[in-house]
């Protein structure tokens, strides 16, 4: 039996164990597709794009106030 990458996401419908799929070659004791190409395995998830108000607190609950506070708190006086 095959054991699942952990950081890997797999879809629903997806086996318990691999010994029970489709691809899975009981005489040879394993998966035919390989573990990196899983006919279950789903792609990695779209990294968000970086921003300017990425990290700013002010942005995080309420809508942008008018002018960049990150760029002000970054200013060294």
């Amino acid at each position: 039996m095959s054991e699942m990458n952990k950081e890997a996401r797999y879809a629903d419908d997806k086996p318990k164990s691999c010994d029970y799929c489709y691809w899975w070659d009981d005489k040879n004791k394993i998966c035919v597709l390989g573990e990196e190409k899983c006919y279950y395995l789903l792609p990695d998830k779209p990294k968000k794009p970086v921003g300017p108000c990425d990290g700013c607190p002010y942005g995080r609950n309420n809508p942008c106030i008018g002018f960049c506070m990150k760029k002000l708190l970054g200013q060294k006086s």
